[in-house]
């Protein structure tokens, strides 16, 4: 089985990518994984949500919602705003990630010949997945920022500071093995993919 690490920066498509991709690929022999899913299903937690709360209230910040849960709001906000939370908060949860998805891949059955794995964080983190390749799939800034504050509706600041909370993608497709520029239209995006596709079929399975 071969193991792609697919990253890239924020609002640049790496989930479309992944999705385009398995859909190309012989049904049960692809797989796709998401670290900011399992990172989502770990916050949901009760004793982990309660640890994230416990972290912000000793800096001095409150991410409880007014019945006691956690805001996924505040959390984001304040992640983005203080690098020092954001460091301890990744320190706990990405180690639990990694356990996570580590089982996964050990579950899935001889019949699966590629697993894709979005790590958005691969390079900042230096998540320690062992993979075959990385796969970055990037975005000018300007098409990030349209894309946070347009499609996901985000306000200005809040996509400033998680723009520059990032590895510059610069940085990013220095370091990988192959690269999706996704800055245009979705037919574009995707013609890219089926090429890719074509092309490095036989490196994938």
């Amino acid at each position: 089985m071969r193991v792609v690490a697919i990253t890239g920066g924020v609002a640049c498509g790496k989930s479309g990518f992944a999705r385009r991709f398995l859909d190309l690929a012989e049904i049960g022999t692809a797989v796709r994984i998401d670290c900011d899913l399992v990172v989502r299903e770990i916050y949901g937690e009760g004793s982990f949500g309660e640890t994230l709360m416990a972290e912000a209230e000793a800096t001095g910040h409150t991410i409880r919602g007014s019945g006691g849960e956690l805001d996924r709001l505040k959390l984001r906000e304040l992640v983005f705003d203080n690098s020092r939370f954001r460091g301890r908060i990744e320190s706990l949860v990405h180690p639990l990630v990694y356990q996570r998805v580590s089982a996964q891949l050990n579950g899935l059955s001889d019949r699966v010949r590629m697993a894709l794995i979005e790590v958005p964080l691969l390079y900042e983190v230096n998540f320690p997945l062992r993979r075959d390749f990385d796969l970055v799939v990037a975005a000018s800034r300007e098409e990030q920022r349209r894309r946070l504050l347009g499609d996901r509706g985000l306000e200005a600041q809040l996509a400033e500071r998680i723009l520059k909370a990032q590895m510059p993608l610069a940085e990013k497709i220095q370091r990988c093995d192959l690269l999706v520029w996704n800055d245009g239209s979705l037919e574009a995006f995707e013609a890219q993919i089926t090429h890719l596709y074509k092309r490095c079929e036989t490196i994938f399975t």
